[in-house]
This record gives C-alpha cells, structure tokens and sequence, in this order.
C-alpha cells in the first residue's frame, strides 16, 4: 500500500508538467515565421547511418509551410550513390505508462524534401509505427517513420501538420515494472496506448540504406 501510495505522489508530479497537444498548439501559434523561404534556413549535415537528435520545441524556429506553421529543423542530406531512406524514430512526450492525451504527444514526421537551389520536390507526412525487432532499441518504446529520399534532393526539411494533430498513434504495453522519473510503474500487458500527434518532438533522424527500411 505504502509503495502504491507513492507512486501516485510520483506519477502527481510527472502529470503536472505536462502539456496536453492544445496547449503546445497555442504556443506555437503566437511565434513568428523565422524566415522569407526555406533558403534562410540554417541547415546541419546529416551523415549516412548516423542517427542525431532532433527536439521541435518552443525554442526552435517556426515557419508557414503549405500545410500551416509548423515548428522544424532543416538539414544537408549526406551525397551517396545507393539509395536511402530518412528514418525518424519518435518518442512519446510524457511517461511510458498510464498515458492519457495530456501525457502522450507524440511527433509525426512531415517531411519537405529541397533541391540544390531550395526548390520544393516533394513533402509527406505519416503517423510513425510501433519499433519492432532490432529497431525496438532502448528502454522506452519508440515509434519509426520512414521516407524514401529522391535522388534529387539535397536538403530536406522535419516539421509537422497542424491538419493532422490528434491523429493517434498506438503502442501495446509489453508489461514489467520500471521508473518513470522517481516512481516505479507496474505497466499490465497487451493494453494499449494512444499517442496523439502534436507540434513538438522528441526523436532522432537518420539517413539508412534503403533496404534498411522498416
């Protein structure tokens, strides 16, 4: 009893801080558009294999892209001859377990692929799968997108699409204990849990060989 009372204490704490996908929409909202054209962007090289971190947040920049405002994060796509994918693994905002919307937001890629001269190609967008085999890496579950990249581009740009906000993302729970923050959660198994889309993000993105793809 003594344990439980304490993780309610402990998962009171984690509920407090987070913001449901309304809240990060209105934030977002309010920011200015950083830029003319995607040519101002600042751009970060991708290597090919090598996943970096991308967070979208209310310190990172905004723009009105076709599909709305959107906060993003722009790079140099690595020059390879084999053909590739851009993999974006996403993580769920709040904790692992117990989720309800305010706790779960969860990011779903779009993307925007440019050319040389910052031209549009082409963008997408997807709500990401459950990781499963040897993507499921880590200790907390993690949801993968992929994108095949044309051989054309040269930059290409992650945000996401206000339209598509709420859409949901499920994961099943696999079962266990472990922490959440300073609580320990017994989670049941074969439950599931819904993840709403929203304009922040917690993932990495990568490029991969192709027939890496999930």
């Amino acid at each position: 009893m003594t344990i439980f009372k304490y993780l309610i204490i402990g998962l009171g704490f984690i509920t407090g801080g987070c913001a449901t996908v309304a809240d990060t929409s209105a934030v977002l909202s309010t920011k200015s558009s950083c830029c003319k054209s995607p040519a101002d962007f600042r751009y970060e090289q991708l290597t090919l294999g090598t996943a970096v971190q991308l967070t979208l947040d209310d310190k990172s920049p905004a723009y009105a892209f076709g599909s709305g405002k959107s906060y993003f994060k722009a790079y140099f796509l690595p020059v390879v001859k084999k053909e590739t994918t851009l993999r974006v693994r996403s993580w769920a905002t709040g904790s692992v377990a117990f989720e309800t919307e305010k706790l779960s937001q969860l990011y779903c890629p779009e993307v925007t692929f440019l050319d040389k001269n910052h031209q549009f190609i082409f963008s997408n967008d997807l709500i990401p799968s459950p990781a499963k085999g040897a993507l499921a890496t880590g200790w907390r579950p993690s949801f993968i997108a992929d994108f095949e990249i044309p051989s054309a581009a040269t930059y290409v740009v992650l945000h996401s699409r206000p339209g598509g906000y709420g859409r949901l993302a499920t994961r099943y729970t696999g079962g266990g204990a472990y922490a959440v923050g300073n609580a320990y959660v017994v989670e049941r198994g074969g439950e599931p849990i819904y993840h709403p889309c929203g304009p922040t993000a917690d993932a990495e993105v990568s490029v991969v060989p192709k027939t890496n793809s999930q």
